[in-house]
């Protein structure tokens, strides 16, 4: 029997801001994609949602509703280093600790009591020691699995810090929830379960059967029904050095012009895949968020055939899909595009590789020449057609 333990830290990015600079505790603080009024808020203190400001609301509207709010830009190394810093911390706890995303990390403690004692005083001694040497505060869920303990996690944050989901109990525990707490629904899958079948908590979605549900879902249809059943096989892995790399844009006017979004999903691939190669890295996986002008959100994952970190080829895989990654008609207001599953960077060539370029080379070296030169020069300095209609 597996112990799974799931730490989050709410409203990390805010959070941690807070945390940093003294002068912002205990104050209404938001974390913008940039200083304009249609910035939008990407993380917000607790002093801040008790005002009604949220996540995803634009800085011009939050500005309205409390007028001493602290607004501070993004700065992801400074999250990555308390992400770095957290993970250490608990990492005597067990040698299987995986940093999910910003704030969150799950630990196997699974035969660890002998050494360290009981579960839950464990997590009771992360949670004191991550609050008494960072100021963060977390919420801690404890469960069989990954999936169960991050909903605890994600429940108990209102009113305790930690929740014990007993084994067996997955199921018990889950059922009257509401279902947008469970991970990978995201509002516009929400909205369908919600619109086509009623469905307002997890149990109603375990308890819609699987050919029906295949029906309205498609292929996700299984995925979703062992989730709301509290079923998770994955495995807790071993941290990767650099968790993601990010790249956001929000549009000065929200548009469904299809060439303008092309451009800006071309400029985020570009400026990540700068960023690899920089820190002489590939990956294979791209996690494309958008937020449309009605606050709905819809979150994309491309799986590429291999590690790359040149934009043409993920640009192209991200072509393939245009119409499905932005099938809803409504304007689109903010995209970010995120670079997950970093691998070291080698340029041993694979004798089976599923891709093959001939012209690999070529952009290669295209792509070292324009390096160099906005390395000097700036990035504007030469750029693809695609992006001509951008202001940066």
């Amino acid at each position: 029997m597996k112990n799974v333990l799931h730490l989050e830290v709410p409203a990390f990015q805010a959070t941690v801001e807070q945390a940093a600079n003294s002068n912002y505790r205990k104050r209404p603080v938001v974390v913008s994609s940039g200083s304009g009024g249609r910035a939008i808020i990407l993380s917000a203190s607790g002093e801040a949602r008790s005002e009604g400001i949220h996540t995803g609301m634009l800085l011009g509207q939050a500005l309205k509703l409390e007028h001493r709010l602290i607004v501070v830009d993004s700065n992801p190394e400074l999250y990555q280093r308390a992400m770095q810093a957290i993970t250490k911390k608990v990492a005597p706890y067990s040698p299987y600790v995986e940093p999910l995303c910003y704030g969150q990390v799950a630990i196997d403690m699974t035969g660890t009591t002998r050494l360290l004692g009981r579960i839950k005083d464990s997590a009771y001694r992360m949670h004191k020691d991550i609050r008494d040497s960072f100021h963060l505060t977390s919420s801690i869920g404890i469960s069989v699995n990954k999936l169960v303990s991050a909903v605890a996690a994600r429940y108990i944050r209102q009113y305790a810090e930690l929740f014990d989901v007993l084994p067996g109990n997955e199921r018990t525990f889950l059922e009257p929830l509401a279902l947008k707490l469970l991970p990978g629904i995201g509002q516009t899958t929400d909205r369908v379960l919600l619109e086509e079948l009623n469905l307002q908590t997890i149990g109603m979605l375990a308890a819609v059967p699987i050919n029906k549900l295949i029906l309205l879902m498609g292929k996700q249809a299984l995925t979703l029904h062992q989730k709301a059943r509290g079923v998770d096989d994955s495995p807790v892995l071993p941290p990767e050095q650099c968790l993601e790399i990010k790249e956001e844009y929000t549009f000065s006017e929200d548009t469904n012009d299809d060439n303008l979004i092309m451009g800006v999903v071309y400029y985020l691939i570009e400026n990540g895949c700068i960023r690899l190669r920089q820190q002489n890295k590939r990956s294979n996986s791209i996690r494309i968020f958008c937020r449309y002008s009605d606050s709905k959100v819809v979150t994309r994952t491309i799986r590429l055939p291999e590690p790359t970190h040149h934009e043409y080829f993920m640009f192209y895989q991200t072509q393939k899909i245009f119409e499905r990654l932005f099938d809803r008609r409504i304007r689109v207001r903010y995209l970010s595009i995120g670079f997950e599953k970093l691998l070291q960077s080698a340029e041993q060539i694979s004798l089976f590789s599923q891709v093959i370029d001939p012209d690999a080379a070529r952009h290669s070296a295209l792509h070292q020449a324009m390096d160099k030169l906005r390395s000097r020069h700036g990035y504007s300095v030469v750029r693809f057609g695609l992006t001509h209609a951008l202001n940066n």
